[in-house]
């Protein structure tokens, strides 16, 4: 018996699903560090943190600045002066008259005053281009003297303090350089500043108020410093953001160690770095959920 073979069915398109799709929103979300609640302490120590960094910044200011404020480089200079060993010192130099050109054939002194109340005189006389060098000088706080010579009848005076270089530290240097350049006063300003138009003293002054002359290039570790110090204190003001963001106490306490390392000449950053430091000890170890 035979049978019929029945045609083939012609597919022309994909059945229609006849269940639920199984992809659903779970209504789930990843929440980011930064979202999560911050646990109190972590705030806490973020604000000791950004103190610290801005006492850090003013630290590193007042290394800077060396006019004002707690540092001033003449102190500096002359601590390091008072340990050195007597005539370690060379003043270089060049005395200009006030309009700027060279005031030569000037006489250019530096007394000292030894321990035992006696007095050292050190001088020079300026050439045509008014440059001038003393050797043989102690490190530390002089005064200096220069003299017209030219002048017929007296002589004009001019006195001032001068803050000599030490020998530099850690170098086989054994003499300290001080370069200067020094300026004359003008007739008119011998009349309106000194009583017989013929002498200025500004010993009194800069020594009431310590601006005696000196090299600022002297001080340029000082300048150092307090560019690491701002330096420090930036990296670790972004430090504390991150790490308050994240609430991550790894962060905070690298942050911490970097406001430690910008303290300045009472400590101030150094204890509050310390503090924070501490504190990132009893942080949480994760942020909290919202």
């Amino acid at each position: 018996m035979s049978t019929e073979e029945s045609p083939a069915q012609e597919l022309t398109g994909l059945p229609e699903a006849e269940q639920e799709s199984l992809f659903a929103e779970s209504g789930a979300r990843i929440i980011l560090p930064s979202e999560r609640k911050r646990h109190m302490r972590v705030n806490m120590v973020a604000v000791i943190l950004v103190l610290t960094a801005l006492l850090g910044l003013w630290n590193g200011f007042d290394y800077v600045n060396g006019e004002s404020g707690l540092i001033n480089h003449r102190k500096f200079i002359n601590r390091d002066a008072e340990l050195a060993e007597p005539g370690t010192a060379v003043l270089i130099g060049r005395v200009l008259l006030e309009d700027g050109t060279p005031a030569a054939n000037y006489t250019v002194k530096v007394t000292v005053k030894m321990e035992n109340n006696t007095v050292r005189e050190q001088e020079n006389v300026t050439d045509d281009e008014g440059r001038f060098r003393i050797q043989e000088l102690d490190p530390g706080i002089q005064v200096i003297m220069i003299a017209n010579n030219s002048r017929q009848g007296d002589a004009q005076l001019v006195q001032h303090l001068v803050l000599l270089n030490p020998p530099p530290k850690y170098t086989f240097e054994p003499y300290g350089f001080t370069t200067l350049t020094l300026t004359f006063p003008s007739d008119d300003t011998f009349a309106a500043e000194s009583e017989d138009g013929s002498f200025i003293n500004y010993v009194p002054e800069e020594a009431e108020t310590d601006t005696m002359l000196y090299d600022e290039s002297a001080a340029g570790m000082y300048i150092m410093v307090g560019v690491g110090f701002s330096g420090l204190a930036l990296i670790g003001l972004v430090a504390t953001l991150l790490g308050w963001r994240d609430s991550s106490a790894g962060m905070l306490r690298t942050a911490a160690v970097l406001c430690f390392l910008t303290q300045g000449p009472f400590g101030t950053a150094c204890c509050t770095g310390l503090i924070a430091g501490l504190l990132t000890i009893a942080l949480p170890k994760g942020p909290t959920d919202p």
